[in-house]
């Protein structure tokens, strides 16, 4: 019984190489956990970024799309008050 609860020289080293493998495998976990961390972190700021930038273009968008709305109203309006104009001057012709 003493022989079983004692380990032998070979199971000792195994053990050992065993205990060795967890804790280099513990840190490699660490080590990863910590690089996801950062890659998250790393994300976060990118898409705050971007949603920044993101709200800029569309305030641009919208602006150039009131200005285009006006310059198409100018235009129509332009060009009613030329034909109302023609239509004057043909009948000062007449």
């Amino acid at each position: 019984m003493a022989s079983l609860k004692r380990p032998s020289g070979t199971e000792s080293s195994e053990v050992k190489s065993l205990n060795t493998r967890a804790v280099n495998a513990e840190r490699r976990l660490h080590n990863a956990q910590n690089q996801l961390l950062s890659t998250e972190e790393r994300i976060a700021a990118l898409n705050q970024k971007n949603a920044l930038a993101d709200s800029k273009w569309a305030a641009r968008v919208k602006e150039y799309e009131a200005r285009l709305k006006a310059a198409e109203e100018r235009v129509k309006r332009e060009r009613q008050g030329s034909k109302e104009r023609v239509f004057e001057l043909e009948n000062n012709l007449k």
